[in-house]
């Protein structure tokens, strides 16, 4: 009988993974769940699924502003989900599952900063991996050959083409685990990016124009409110981009 099991292991090593630097990159991940001593406020909800991205829950000391993270980042960039595709496939332990990584494009409309020139963002896209979650055991095949719960097509359903986004992404360091498949290639020069805890955030359609004067804005692998009013003072991305530049975080 097949049972779903969440692969703690390699979540924790995704998060480990982020190491490059800036609050939060590099710590400890368990498994998703309120933060000990910190109060989460409300989220509205909307049309996003942000489930599949809040898989694992990092130990971090949150940014108070977008712009105190936007300082800390050599990229900060705008734009659209282009589309999902299969990310690297990765060894965990001998005898283990695999873990397994999706891959979000982001289409730049608007470069804000260590965009432009970038021979790692070719075209205006930046491909972001990120944690794929848990697989489905079945004791009738290989370890190796369980699938992972969510699919591609549940990342596309969840958080669609065309969905506004903002992202603080940097080039990933060297692959540590052993990769058990590279998943679908990318274009010549590009390199797969990481981000923060905080490093995403979507433009919910559902939530825009909402009576209750609330932000559009909702968090990728966090809830907003975890670095303070800050982040959830903007209405609509527009907001946001514009308090960067504000800011001086602009090409």
């Amino acid at each position: 009988m097949r049972k779903q099991t969440l692969l703690a292991l390699a979540l924790a090593a995704t998060a480990a993974l982020s190491a490059c630097g800036g609050p939060g990159e590099g710590a400890p991940a368990t498994q998703a769940g309120p933060k000990q001593g910190q109060a989460l406020s409300s989220e509205a909800k909307g049309s996003l699924d942000l489930s599949l991205l809040r898989v694992v829950e990092a130990d971090f000391d949150p940014y108070r502003t977008p712009e105190e993270l936007a300082a800390d980042r050599p990229v900060v960039a705008a734009g659209i989900i282009d589309g999902w595709q299969q990310g690297p496939i990765l060894k965990t332990y001998p005898g283990g599952p695999l873990d397994h990584r999706v891959v979000l494009r982001m289409r730049v409309t608007e470069a804000l900063k260590g965009v432009k020139g970038r021979k790692t963002i070719p075209d205006g896209l930046v491909y972001i991996e990120l944690s794929q979650g848990g697989v489905v055991s079945d004791p009738n095949v290989p370890v190796e050959q369980w699938k992972p719960r969510k699919s591609i097509a549940d990342f596309e359903k969840a958080l669609p083409v065309g969905t506004k986004m903002l992202a603080f992404p940097r080039e990933r360091p060297v692959q540590e685990l052993e990769v058990h498949d590279p998943g679908e290639p990318l274009p010549r020069d590009a390199k797969l990016m990481l981000v923060p805890p905080q490093g995403l955030i979507f433009e919910d359609p559902q939530l825009v124009g909402q009576r209750s004067g609330g932000t559009a804005l909702v968090g990728g692998k966090e809830r907003l409110s975890v670095g303070g009013e800050a982040w959830s003072s903007p209405r609509d991305m527009g907001e946001l981009v514009a308090r960067l530049k504000q800011h001086g975080i602009t090409e």
